[in-house]
């Protein structure tokens, strides 16, 4: 029981850290954009700065994107992995788990869709919260420095 809420903290670790590499995929296609286009108002970076120093920033951006792409297609395939652990077990605690955390739904329609009332799932919700933040403070604290 205590390996699926440390898939359930990695899950939300990855999705942070996904959310955090998609921020930085679009802002750095979107500067790669201002360096390219010499002609369109977007290529304005391009526009003020030498060819050679275009093409030297164009080629840094499309090597940054290529790396960040690299560690978003791994993060995706990690949590895929996970979820397909996920599902292999049976039980409420983990069906609460996997449809708040990997579905995304919300404790109201994990409530409607099992058959509970709200309070009793915002209740599991809760215990298995604190399960997994003392779990999670146990490991730290075990981990020499």
């Amino acid at each position: 029981m205590i390996v699926i809420y440390e898939w359930v903290n990695t899950i939300i670790d990855l999705d942070n850290q996904i959310y955090e590499l998609e921020i930085a995929i679009s802002i750095n296609s979107k500067e790669l954009s201002r360096w390219e286009n010499y002609i369109d108002m977007d290529g304005d970076l391009a526009k003020h700065q030498t060819f050679l120093t275009a093409i030297q920033k164009q080629s840094k951006l499309k090597e940054v994107l290529r790396d960040l792409n690299e560690r978003l297609k791994k993060l995706e395939n990690e949590k895929a992995e996970i979820v397909e652990l996920i599902d292999k077990f049976q039980g409420l605690e983990q069906c609460i788990l996997k449809k708040k955390y990997v579905e995304g739904l919300t404790l109201e329609s994990i409530a409607d869709e099992l058959g509970y009332s709200l309070s009793y799932i915002k209740s599991k919700h809760a215990e298995l919260m604190r399960i997994i933040r003392f779990n999670k403070k146990s490991i730290v604290r075990t981990v020499p420095r």
